[in-house]
């Protein structure tokens, strides 16, 4: 092997290569030091990472196409194209461009509706984690482990509830008692054993009569906890040890009952 051909070897890999290696290592370390972990709650850095890796890709292929001789002004005529090719982009992309944009109003707003990790509930799609969010798509992970990609254009015109923004969670729990019942006896016994529920946050819930129905009247509380995830676990555990007190401080809790009378022959 000559030296020329040595050297046209080297200065190919520099022309061609070169730019792309760059861009994977580059592209390598931003994965390393912006990791999930550490861009969790700050969904503007993870847009923000989309768009540099992109910047990066392009900066490669463009530098790597100047090495060519028929496309050895790509610079120059990129430059002087790029009014031209926005219109052409615009026009041919109209749907990607609006789903970029839709991310980045996404992103930069000051009041966010949502950061990686909230659990959030899109329109009628099924609530879930946001795990990241793309150029194009914002994916959230439901309970069943279901992955659902969002374009960002449908995200930014939706409609989102976040469950997750505040310090704390509530749902309510609601039970119904006989008429005759001693009532506030019953409301002190539910109120005393949300209080008393190791997940619960906040002061001593106050027990509401939320209607009288045609069996028993419905009592209501709300049950509060710091993190969403453990809200589910603990009305379900709240519901069955008000049924055990209930029935130890004989509180009668009302069900339909089915009478059959036999008539004699």
């Amino acid at each position: 092997m000559t030296g020329d051909t040595v050297k046209e070897i080297f200065s190919a890999f520099l022309k061609y290569v070169l730019p792309f290696l760059a861009a994977y290592i580059l592209n390598m370390l931003l994965n390393r030091y912006l990791s999930k972990q550490f861009l969790r709650g700050k969904i503007h850095l993870v847009f923000l990472k989309g768009l540099i890796i992109a910047f990066i890709w392009s900066v490669a292929a463009l530098t790597a196409l100047s090495g060519i001789p028929a496309f050895s002004k790509t610079w120059e005529t990129a430059i002087a194209s790029s009014g031209i090719a926005a219109v052409v982009l615009g026009l041919a992309a109209q749907s990607t461009l609006a789903n970029v944009f839709a991310g980045i109003a996404l992103s930069a707003a000051h009041s966010r509706p949502f950061d990686i990790g909230d659990r959030i509930r899109i329109d009628n799609y099924e609530p879930g984690y946001v795990e990241d969010i793309t150029l194009r798509h914002t994916v959230i992970k439901t309970y069943q482990n279901e992955i659902i990609y969002i374009p960002n254009s449908i995200v930014g015109s939706a409609t989102i509830i976040n469950y997750t923004q505040e310090k704390s969670f509530s749902y309510p729990v609601r039970v119904s008692v006989a008429y005759g019942t001693d009532m506030e006896k019953a409301m002190d016994v539910m109120a005393d054993v949300i209080y008393n529920h190791p997940k619960h946050y906040g002061p001593r819930p106050a027990v509401l009569c939320k209607s009288c129905d045609d069996s028993g009247v419905l009592l209501q509380a709300l049950v509060e906890t710091r993190d969403f995830k453990d809200n589910p676990v603990s009305c379900s555990d709240i519901l069955v040890e008000i049924m055990k007190r209930f029935d130890e401080e004989g509180i009668e809790i009302p069900y339909n009952k089915l009478v059959v009378y036999r008539g004699e022959k």
